[in-house]
């Protein structure tokens, strides 16, 4: 039975991915383009899907690929789906194949791409994924606890409510101290009863933050693999850090007063960690590319890369944004050939094949790439 699976917002995942990448030796249509969010610019984007559509139906009738030809149904539908075409968001991308139709709207624009073959193009989607790391954040202070879950684009608030304090006196109610410290200074305790004062507040400081720690781990737990961001005042962050005991902290925090920000000013200042911390990756990345050429642990020619990548030899595949190669990889013959009915490209082929053997692939803009070749790989052995 044919599916229809549309997505707002997916996000892209490695779970999305492998499920794209595992669809192999069928045919299958490939359509990205990007869209636009808002009238009048949103009424070109039939048009561009129709010219795609297009395109891809010469695909196949140019070659006389009639297994694909039922294909072309699915989005036959879409090109008069008005409804459809008023919720676009920046870009879209498409994948049919004779058991499912898969709609993703996307939240960067992306190149126009028809591609006809037994497999999915799936390249474009490796920059979204690894630009666009999922988190949780928690906004801490004293009398106000939130909880998000986030990715580049959106912060979503997490309702906390009976679940997690949200506030010292929430969580501690009569066992806060500051009644009876009060007293003792006003009796004059002076610089006796400050201190203690002081240290009394942050033993409540630790019981809260203890509470809000453990709520969260019993009610909302979190992958390990998933970061979550810290923001809160500096003086806060050392409490709540030494008593946690969760064990995916970002490395990088926000240390500022939560409740001086709004939801937008939240999620701008998280995605300047990321970007900061994607700017980190991308260089150590390029200082190991370094290090792997005089080991003979990496590959810029094209060929070289095929032969090292159906070897499974590629720890890490890098690619130049918009790079394609035409044809299809023989991997019986370890070359690129040109294959009636196939309008893929060289290096989405790559792609899969990496990913498929447990490697990464990384997108990088072409002032990035250190070579001309628009690819490079950093080799296992």
């Amino acid at each position: 039975m044919h599916s229809l699976k549309t997505a707002i917002m997916q996000t892209i995942d490695l779970k999305l991915l492998k499920e794209l990448v595992d669809v192999q030796d069928t045919p299958c249509i490939s359509i990205y383009m990007p869209t636009h969010r808002v009238h009048p610019a949103n009424a070109t984007d039939p048009i561009t899907f129709k010219n795609l559509y297009k395109q891809a139906l010469q695909y196949i009738q140019d070659n006389d690929l009639q297994k694909h030809a039922k294909l072309i149904q699915p989005l036959e539908k879409l090109i008069s789906d008005k409804t459809f075409w008023d919720h676009n968001d920046e870009g879209l991308a498409i994948f049919v194949s004779p058991d499912s139709t898969q709609i993703i709207r996307l939240p960067e624009k992306v190149q126009e791409i028809t591609c006809v073959a037994d497999s999915f193009c799936v390249k474009p989607l490796f920059k979204l994924y690894h630009e666009n790391q999922q988190y949780y954040l928690l906004a801490l202070a004293l009398d106000d606890v939130q909880l998000y879950h986030g990715d580049k684009y959106r912060l979503q608030e997490i309702d906390i409510k009976n679940n997690v304090p949200t506030t010292m006196k929430e969580a501690l109610g009569g066992e806060l101290t500051d009644n009876h410290l009060h007293a003792s200074v006003v009796q004059g305790a002076g610089l006796h009863g400050y201190m203690e004062k002081s240290q009394e507040e942050d033993i409540d400081m630790d019981r809260f933050f203890r509470k809000i720690d453990q709520a969260i781990l019993e009610h909302y737990p979190i992958p390990h693999d998933v970061p979550l961001v810290l923001a809160a005042l500096p003086e806060h962050h050392s409490h709540f850090m030494r008593i946690s005991k969760h064990t995916n902290f970002s490395p990088i925090h926000l240390h500022i007063n939560p409740q001086s920000l709004n939801k937008a000013s939240l999620l701008e200042k998280v995605q300047e960690i990321f970007n900061t911390l994607l700017e980190k990756r991308k260089k150590e990345l390029l200082e190991r590319y370094q290090l792997a050429i005089p080991e003979n642990l990496s590959s810029l020619d094209i060929g070289d890369v095929i032969r090292d990548v159906i070897d499974g030899k590629v720890e890490v595949l890098c690619i130049e944004n918009g790079k394609s190669i035409d044809g299809h990889i023989d991997i019986d013959e370890r070359k690129i050939v040109q294959k009636n009915g196939q309008h893929t490209d060289v290096i989405n082929e790559l792609a899969c094949l990496v990913f498929g053997y447990g490697g990464s692939v990384i997108v990088l803009d072409e002032s990035e790439m250190p070579s001309e070749t628009g690819i490079f790989t950093i080799n296992r052995y």
